[in-house]
């Protein structure tokens, strides 16, 4: 793991800012890793504010719920940050924030709270967006130990410091409540020793929560790094936390669980880091899902001039490069950034082995880039490209500039594609 220099300072104080609801949103019915949702509304139609508007299509998928009232415009197909296809319900909003609320239920048993999540929609905030009810057993025994991810390791983002910082009770009520429901031997809160200052605010629930003061090192808050960093396990990538006794959730997830658990309110908004170069409102926002950048950005005092930055959802290191303003907020979206953008120039791969010492899974990254430019599918597979997080820490130490990552994830769709 790496040292980075955080850039958090113009973000970490201050409470959490609403931002102002767009005219229209662009809500995307993939949601989650797996299946996308299926459309269950037709344009024309009017909805409620927290309606569900896609249906969960299979195990590993989530339901989608419509962050305001208003018209269905149209069900539109286009290509989404990762450059595939993908399916978005547009909602003119009508500003009358007329709403629904999840049902209620008693919350006593695993499979009642993991159906809580499921009609809620909550998926892994981190930017994983893996479906939450996936993750958690319905019965009781497996879980052992839940680890709370505080460590926000990538720069810019302070999204659930803020969490953290002033909803402290609000995260400490859900956990009250997976204990009762789990009873694991224990949790733990894992921050980084940058903000040790929130260990004090939670000394008041020291008996429910542990809290773990982690290096202040990138990526540490990937969750097989946490996991050994907390509890000593060395897990593989292909494995399941679970099947250890360890479960892992995102602060900002832990977050949506508590408004559906006792608001009866589903994952339709998150908390944003809105950041970046000569940012006026830099800050941490509330924002819906489905809110075009433009509109996040124009909030934040950034619209002109634009196409001088990189926009960025996400973090610096793991985040994606938009290159349209009309691309919409997601479930998983932890930050927008606006960086200047500045010249760099790759060079030859001298064979430092500083690619090597950074990554956090032992792997040889210099070799990828080989590996796509020959198009070496054995070496591919020799040097465990698969077991790669696309944390970035190797292209970031790297002092030619070489693009590992665009190889890494290029290497992986040669992979699929060769393989079919």
């Amino acid at each position: 793991m790496i040292g980075i220099v955080s850039y958090k300072d113009q973000t970490k104080e201050g409470d959490i800012r609403r931002l102002e609801s767009p005219a229209v949103l662009s809500v995307p019915l993939s949601a989650s890793l797996g299946k996308p949702a299926f459309p269950v509304v037709e344009p024309g139609e009017r909805v409620l504010k927290n309606q569900l508007i896609g249906r969960a299509d299979g195990i590993v998928s989530a339901h989608v719920h419509s962050p305001v009232s208003g018209i269905v415009l149209e069900i539109k197909t286009a290509t989404n940050i990762s450059g595939k296809s993908e399916t978005f319900i547009v909602l003119e909003n009508d500003f009358r924030e007329e709403a629904l609320q999840l049902s209620k239920s008693d919350i006593q048993t695993p499979r009642n709270f993991v159906n809580l999540l499921k009609d809620a929609g909550i998926v892994g905030a981190g930017g994983a967006q893996f479906p939450t009810h996936v993750k958690f057993p319905s019965d009781t025994g497996k879980l052992k130990t839940f680890i709370i991810n505080g460590a926000e390791c990538e720069p810019y983002l302070t999204a659930d410091f803020t969490l953290m910082k002033n909803r402290y009770r609000e995260l400490m009520q859900v956990v009250e409540l997976i204990r009762k429901v789990y009873q694991p031997d224990k949790v733990v809160l894992a921050i980084e020793k940058r903000n040790k200052e929130l260990r004090f605010v939670f000394e008041l629930y020291r008996e429910i929560c542990s809290v773990k003061l982690l290096p202040d090192s990138y990526p540490q808050g990937s969750e097989l790094q946490l996991i050994h960093s907390v509890t000593g396990m060395k897990l593989k990538k292909t494995q399941l936390p679970i099947s250890k006794g360890v479960l892992v959730s995102n602060v900002g997830t832990l977050y949506g669980i508590y408004k559906a658990a006792f608001e009866g309110i589903p994952f339709t908004e998150r908390v944003v880091t809105v950041s970046g170069d000569n940012l006026e409102g830099a800050g941490n926002y509330w924002v819906k899902v489905g809110t075009p950048v433009r509109h996040v950005l124009a909030s934040a005092g950034k619209i002109s001039g634009w196409d001088n930055c990189h926009v960025v959802l996400g973090g610096p290191m793991m985040g994606v490069e938009v290159h349209r303003l009309d691309t919409p907020v997601s479930k998983g979206t932890s930050g927008v950034l606006a960086l200047e953008k500045r010249p760099l120039e790759a060079y030859n791969c001298i064979q430092c082995g500083y690619c090597v010492d950074a990554c956090p899974m032992g792997l040889m990254p210099m070799q990828f880039a080989v590996a796509y430019r020959e198009n070496d599918l054995k070496a591919f597979e020799e040097y465990r490209l698969g077991q790669c997080i696309e944390c970035g820490a190797c292209e970031y130490i790297c002092p030619s500039n070489v693009p590992l990552i665009d190889s890494i994830k290029r290497g992986k769709q040669f992979i699929l594609e060769n393989h079919k």
